[in-house]
């Protein structure tokens, strides 16, 4: 639309649905934007630079009313003549996603697709992680990462950022309980160890970030963090027989009997706690003697199922509607009531510090104790490295020691006594 532009022209121009221009015919690339708000503006549209490759750009000279049409007019001029001349100002560069993407925004894409699946080195390899673990790192994207560096932008993101995180965490500036249900809470803890795992999170999600190109380098790598303290707990032969009583004593006074079971199968097995708790009747080969582990930490492997473990098999009834063999009490899930009774159970053995995850270890130096090879130890445990096993090497060591002080003890009665005929 072309009009020669006068001021009552311009104060006739009305809003429409959509913005529109109007060009002044005196002075080409000069005219008045109409916006739908009916804000008139007063723009030109020049050509920066001479022939065919010119950039063409829109330049807003400003507001009608605070500018006048005159002066508006005499800008647009200036505007044209810097143009022609190569001395238009550089155009502003475009934002991109990159540019305004924060950490909060990784996290989110994280959650979304890099966390759904296993980057561990080996056969599980691209797997899908189990939704638990899933959900605990949500929680410490939610409770740790986003409180404490989630607004900053990713491009600015530096190292200091991730040593602040770490030392805010471990201080316990993020601890809190939040009621959760109508009985329910949720604690949010601090300290090293928390610090140490959710730093280890932090760098997963950056090198994330890296392999999708929203960053060049991972600013986490190399961030000191206090080493877990690895907690080995095994029970001699007098603990064993104390907790056999008390489990035992808790089964005598209605413990539930799924959780009974469950404690019985760990100390036999070996086996993880999840490998047990999730158990399905499919994954139970009386035929062959295994439990069937499709999905554990290291992937599928399967457990010896031993005669004292099928016995407990075979008095655990099937319940129609369900394929757990430790069904919860709504038939949709596994069983949930173990923590309880284990708690009266560690109680009644007078041994509060031991957890259910040390019935594993106690299992591997059982083994140990009975002359079972650390390779053979590792198959049992469902370690696909043997380094991993060989946590337990001392304990062989101290076995060794112990038989070594028996021989020389036999020894000794046969040379160094005196014999007397």
């Amino acid at each position: 639309m072309t009009k020669a532009l006068t001021k009552r022209d311009v104060d006739g121009l009305e809003p429409r649905d959509k913005p529109y221009v109007v060009w002044d015919p005196g002075l080409k690339g000069f005219g008045v934007r109409v916006p739908s708000s009916g804000a008139k503006t007063f723009v030109v549209k020049v050509r920066v630079g001479r022939g065919r490759f010119a950039e063409q750009r829109w330049i807003t000279i400003g507001r009608y009313g605070p500018l006048t049409l005159d002066k508006a007019r005499v800008e647009a001029r200036l505007a044209i003549a810097r143009a022609m001349t190569g001395n238009e100002p550089a155009a502003r560069p475009k934002v991109t996603e990159l540019d305004v993407m924060t950490v909060a925004d990784l996290c989110k894409k994280w959650l979304e697709t890099g966390a759904l699946r296993s980057r561990a080195l080996g056969r599980r390899f691209g797997e899908l992680r189990d939704p638990a673990n899933v959900n605990v790192d949500r929680g410490r994207v939610h409770a740790h990462i986003l409180p404490l560096i989630g607004k900053v932008k990713l491009q600015e993101l530096e190292r200091r950022h991730i040593t602040m995180l770490r030392d805010q965490i471990a201080s316990g500036a993020t601890a809190k309980q939040e009621k959760t249900k109508r009985h329910g809470k949720r604690v949010v803890r601090g300290g090293d160890g928390t610090a140490t795992r959710t730093v280890r999170l932090v760098s997963s999600i950056l090198s994330f970030g890296v392999r999708e190109g929203y960053l060049k380098a991972n600013p986490a790598i190399g961030v000191e963090t206090t080493p877990d303290k690895a907690r080995e707990r095994f029970l001699s032969d007098d603990e064993a027989v104390r907790l056999g009583k008390a489990i035992n004593a808790a089964e005598a006074e209605g413990a539930h009997p799924y959780a009974i079971a469950i404690i019985r199968l760990l100390a036999m097995s070996g086996a993880r706690r999840s490998e047990i708790e999730k158990l399905k009747w499919s994954d139970v080969d009386f035929g062959t003697g295994y439990l069937r582990i499709a999905k554990g930490k290291t992937g599928s492997r399967l457990i010896a199922l031993t005669s004292h473990m099928r016995a407990i098999f075979e008095r655990v009834p099937r319940m129609a509607g369900t394929d757990y063999v430790f069904p919860a009490r709504t038939l949709q899930g596994p069983f949930q009531g173990l923590p309880k009774v284990w708690q009266d159970v560690r109680t009644k053995a007078e041994m509060p510090d031991l957890r259910l995850h040390d019935l594993r270890h106690s299992a591997a130096s059982f083994a140990l104790a009975n002359g079972v090879p650390l390779e053979v130890i590792g198959r049992l445990l469902g370690h696909t490295d043997l380094k991993t096993t060989r946590r337990y090497a001392h304990l062989a060591d101290s076995i060794a020691k112990q038989a070594a002080e028996r021989t020389a003890g036999v020894v000794a009665d046969l040379i160094l006594k005196p014999r007397i005929d």
